[in-house]
């Protein structure tokens, strides 16, 4: 694994590190990239920690992006394995971080678009225990979940007009997780293609910030 660059961004000076909020990239992107989605997410939780890993790998077709797994030769059949080879580092990172600003995994969401939101539905599939959330943005699971404990809210933003991941992935995503009773949310947003809106990143913000409430309500009655 090459020396990872990752950008931090503490709290707002009156809050005290509460969230861990880790923003995955998408292929052929870096870190940069979700910054301004970072600080969307911040403004609804100022408390939140915002940690911005690189992809561990290099593009094959620009050497100066990073990327979570190769897109070479990509097909339903190797994506999963892919996937699973950089699962260990993702966890390692995560850990790392949580460990560094003393929040737990109760406090933790994963954050991802198209290829670093795939990264992150399989890492919480994969490692049930390492967020309380995931929140991805045109993307997929690498493959559907059959059974098994994902022990995270899922919350899952997809354009309409996505002609790179088919929103048919979320859609079909949500029907699978509800039936595993994985509490899920879904949304589709109108004349979005392959991209993050404004719009999108506020409709995700605002899906995680209504899952942590419906949660704490859950846990005092």
């Amino acid at each position: 694994m090459h020396h990872q660059h990752v950008y931090r961004f503490a709290p707002t000076p009156e809050h005290r590190g509460e969230r861990l909020f880790v923003f995955l990239h998408g292929a052929g992107a870096d870190a940069h990239s979700l910054i301004p989605a970072a600080f969307k997410f911040q403004a609804r939780f100022p408390s939140a920690v915002l940690v911005l890993p690189e992809g561990v790998k290099r593009c094959e077709s620009d050497r100066t992006r990073q990327q979570w797994f190769s897109n070479r030769g990509l097909n339903d059949d190797n994506r999963l394995e892919r996937v699973a080879q950089i699962l260990p580092d993702v966890e390692y990172l995560v850990r790392r971080e949580q460990a560094a600003y003393h929040i737990p995994a109760a406090r933790t969401v994963l954050i991802g678009f198209s290829q670093g939101g795939t990264v992150a539905l399989e890492a919480i599939k994969a490692v049930p225990g390492l967020a309380a959330a995931v929140v991805a943005f045109s993307a997929r699971f690498a493959r559907l979940p059959r059974a098994g404990h994902i022990g995270a809210r899922i919350h899952l933003v997809h354009g309409e007009y996505d002609a790179i991941v088919s929103r048919v992935h979320s859609e079909r995503a949500a029907r699978v997780l509800s039936a595993l009773h994985v509490p899920c949310t879904l949304d589709i947003v109108g004349d979005l293609g392959h991209a993050l809106s404004h719009h999108a990143i506020s409709i995700g913000s605002l899906r995680l910030l209504q899952g942590i409430y419906e949660g704490r309500r859950a846990t005092v009655h």
